[in-house]
């Protein structure tokens, strides 16, 4: 999660080198960077994950320490959710759609406080 996405993007993409596979271009507010086989680097612009999280701007203090956010893609987010609770993870933000990105998502933390986004594509 970055503050100057475009800024950031030209960096992975001209100094570093890697090759975009979403988008082509520095429009943000996200990007993926091919790493090689199925691995990719996302670059998120923090104002985005901020309002990902419908967090108020009164509680942008505490987001603003993030700096990475691990992706994990599911099968069916709710289902995830639901098994991590009953494990005695604490879910942050319960399971809900993003239309824009065609997913649905939910939010907890790992024991270090690292932001953790469970991922599937929205059934149609």
């Amino acid at each position: 999660m970055v503050e100057r996405f475009n800024e950031s993007f030209r960096f992975y993409r001209e100094v570093i080198g890697l090759p975009t596979t979403y988008p082509p271009d520095a429009s943000g507010p996200y990007a993926e960077f091919a790493l090689g086989g199925d691995k990719y680097l996302g670059l998120f612009d923090r104002a985005t994950m901020q309002v990902a999280l419908a967090r108020p701007k009164a509680t942008l203090a505490p987001l603003s320490d993030n700096r990475v956010a691990l992706c994990f893609e599911v099968d069916d987010v709710d289902a995830e959710a639901v098994r991590l609770r009953a494990r005695g993870v604490e879910v942050e933000i319960a399971p809900r759609n993003h239309e824009p990105w065609s997913m649905r998502t939910t939010y907890l933390r790992d024991p270090a406080g690292n932001l953790i986004e469970l991922y599937s594509a929205l059934k149609l």
